[in-house]
């Protein structure tokens, strides 16, 4: 644990680029605010540190916050920074706390609307905060507290109040949680629902039979009201990961379960499909009616999700209506902390395969990650000027992979070689890989609304590319690809550590992210206008840095894009929530820029931009049909003798049975990429009857 907490403080001093202590702090809330986000603990939150004083000289300070529309929550991000290994106190965590909450409590007082300044950021977050909850739009406040010290062994929880007359609740983020967020298969956060507070005698509930004592089923009927109040509690937290992402982004919601229960509650649970539910621990009971559930360990819904966050907005906005008699049906497995991370998400994924989540919704399982796993560990980056050896960028589609593949190395000699091949600094996570692209692709406007909005939006587009010509369209996805998004990562990593240090961003710090995703938008725009010409991204991948020609001409529209953003004439007074129109984004298409004639010799004409990508798909089409035929020879024979004894089960063709006997139990023969393509559409068969594990091939 020492060394990750060293990194942690690594990674905050490596943000803090202009190095004096205001920009320290904001940096320890950057990073915290990544690891939050990577842990899936909040979606979508924007780093804005703010300070006043408020009412009688109280301080007032907060580091930013989040908009939660499943939950209509508001979450402020609390901090106390030490800067060294410090232990938080209770005084120190309701003193930060404090300051946050009492800023919420002073907006909508209008306390700081009348005394502030009105060209302030305070003044600005102060208006939008009171304007959002008087609309009635939060229905709950969320307290986040970060701090980089060791959070007192005397802090338990921090008891749930209200703000602004909103419920509140806290919750604390000290340096070993943030670290242990990042390992792979961590699971769900530790939810303990105990449904003896509602139902003395427990929960209702029939038990499936069968042997599996790892993963048994019960069915139970769930009081609506009982499953609001646990959702108000931990919000989308309770919800599986995939599906908290597929919402989060989305935040719609159900017209019609909202119908229903305003109309027919009575009808609820004949209409409604009901929740598939998981938890690592179940303490059952009994009563007169028969098996009960007390109290469930790490609950997670991974199917309803939009209906339980549908009943909840229900509820909180129509207080006065009577759902007591209102019930939902459930589906709860059990699964163990060991095999929680496969069984969640296999639940997950066939629970939802019913409904109209689609396989982008599930993007975590998705072919696309896999093949961009398995270029990212074969293709290594040219070396550096000055360096002996090359590098390798690696591509997290799980969380915790790059650390959980650095301490498998063993020793601490092989551990040190394999961050000389995977630096720290080349990991890229699947979130950011969409951002990226996405500031390519001219969309700030939505990649100013936040990580899982865009990587939501961006695994749509490329689940039906991938879909695309009977699944030819995956072809897109090449090293090319790769190469050319590892440049777009190497320009907006180096322009936001650059921007940073600009003397016209340190007289007025603020929205970073949008100025950067703004100003890379903005230049891919003007070098097709001014240019015809495309960015080369091949030429970037060779040198794996960013010219000082680039550079200077991003500089001079990241100039621009701070302007832009923060004119006083602005039709939206909170910066933040401007840059996430697309009315922004069109106003910025109509600044006047001009380019220096040098940066062509970064670019390339628009046809050979063209060539290069074709050149790419046939490339990506061969190593295909190889991989194709690999993971065929790569399947043993064991599983292949196992295949014809499940004939019966898993009925296959003639031709099928032919080829498994040819190149599968003979051996030795090597398939052509058609015939390969046959067996692994086969073996994609057994695996989903359960066959073979798809482990085997």
């Amino acid at each position: 644990m020492g060394v990750e907490i060293d990194e942690l403080r690594n990674e905050i001093k490596f943000e803090a680029a202009a190095g004096d202590g205001a920009f320290e702090i904001e940096a320890f809330a950057e990073v915290f605010a990544r690891r939050l986000e990577d842990a899936e603990a909040v979606a979508n939150l924007n780093v804005e540190p703010l300070r006043c004083n408020g009412p009688r000289g109280k301080r007032l300070e907060l580091l930013g916050y989040a908009e939660s529309p499943l939950e209509q929550a508001l979450v402020i991000l609390a901090g106390r920074y030490f800067g060294r290994d410090e232990t938080l106190t209770m005084t120190d965590a309701k003193d930060a706390s404090g300051r946050a909450t009492g800023f919420v409590e002073a907006a909508v007082e209008g306390w700081l609307t009348t005394n502030l300044e009105m060209s302030s950021r305070e003044w600005e977050y102060a208006d939008y905060f009171s304007k959002q909850i008087k609309a009635g739009r939060v229905a709950k406040v969320r307290v986040v507290l970060i701090t980089d010290g060791l959070m007192s062994d005397r802090i338990r929880t921090i008891e749930t109040d209200t703000v602004a007359g909103i419920k509140t609740t806290y919750e604390v983020w000290d340096q070993r949680r943030i670290v242990e967020a990042a390992l792979p298969d961590r699971g769900s956060e530790d939810i303990h629902v105990d449904f003896t507070k509602w139902l003395p005698d427990g929960l209702p509930c029939l038990v499936a039979p069968g042997d599996d004592e790892t993963t048994r089923t019960y069915l139970a009927v769930l009081p609506a009201r009982l499953l609001t109040e646990v959702f108000d509690e931990y919000g989308s937290l309770l919800l599986e990961s995939n599906v908290r992402t597929f919402l989060s982004a989305r935040g719609q919601v159900n017209r019609g379960i909202q119908s229903t229960l305003a109309q027919e509650p009575e009808r609820f649970l004949a209409y409604n499909n009901g929740l598939t539910t998981t938890a690592s621990g179940v303490e059952l009971g009994r009563s007169t009616q028969g098996v009960t559930i007390r109290s469930l360990d790490r609950w997670q819904i991974v199917n309803g999700g939009q209906t339980t966050a549908s009943i909840a907005y229900f509820l909180r906005n129509h207080k006065e209506t009577d759902l007591d008699g209102v019930s939902i049906q459930m589906k709860l497995v059990t699964v163990t902390d060991a095999d929680s991370a496969t069984v969640v998400q296999a639940v997950a994924k066939y629970a939802n395969s019913q409904n109209r989540v689609s396989t982008a919704d599930l993007f975590s399982t998705h072919a696309f990650h896999i093949r961009l796993e398995q270029i990212s560990r074969r293709l290594k980056a040219p070396s550096k000027e000055g360096q002996q050896y090359q590098t390798g960028w690696f591509y997290e589609r799980a969380r915790g992979q790059w650390e959980n593949d650095r301490t498998a190395r063993g020793s601490a000699s092989e551990q040190a070689k394999f961050q000389l091949e995977y630096p720290k600094s080349q990991r890229i996570t699947k979130t950011d890989w969409a951002k990226y692209d996405y500031c390519w692709n001219q969309h700030p406007d939505l990649v100013s609304k936040g990580a899982q909005s865009v990587f939501s939006d961006y695994a749509a587009k490329v689940d039906a590319q991938w879909a695309k010509d009977d699944g030819k369209g995956a072809d897109a996805y090449g090293d090319g690809y790769f190469r050319t998004s590892i440049g777009k990562a190497i320009i907006y990593e180096a322009l936001r550590t650059e921007i940073a240090k600009q003397d016209w961003y340190k007289a007025e710090r603020g929205y970073l992210a949008n100025i950067v995703a703004y100003t890379i938008s903005r230049f891919a725009l003007q070098i097709g206008i001014q240019f015809s010409a495309k960015y080369d991204f091949g030429r970037l991948w060779l040198s794996q840095t960013m010219s000082d020609t680039t550079l200077t001409a991003l500089l001079g529209i990241a100039r621009g894009a701070q302007k832009h953003l923060t004119d006083q004439n602005r039709p939206q007074a909170n910066v933040t929530q401007w840059a996430k129109q697309q009315a922004c984004w069109e106003r910025f298409t109509k600044v006047a820029f001009h380019l220096d004639d040098a940066v062509k010799t970064d670019l390339i004409g628009s046809e050979e931009a063209k060539l290069r990508i074709s050149n790419d798909r046939q490339q990506r089409a061969m190593d295909t049909g190889f991989e194709v035929i690999k993971r065929v020879l790569a399947v043993k024979l064991l599983e292949w003798e196992l295949v014809l004894r499940s004939i019966e089960q898993v009925p296959i063709s003639p031709t099928e049975r032919d080829l498994v006997q040819k190149f599968g139990v003979l051996q030795g023969k090597v398939p052509s990429e058609r015939q390969a393509a046959v067996l692994l559409r086969m073996l994609d068969r057994m695996a989903d009857s359960g066959v073979l594990s798809r482990d085997a091939y």
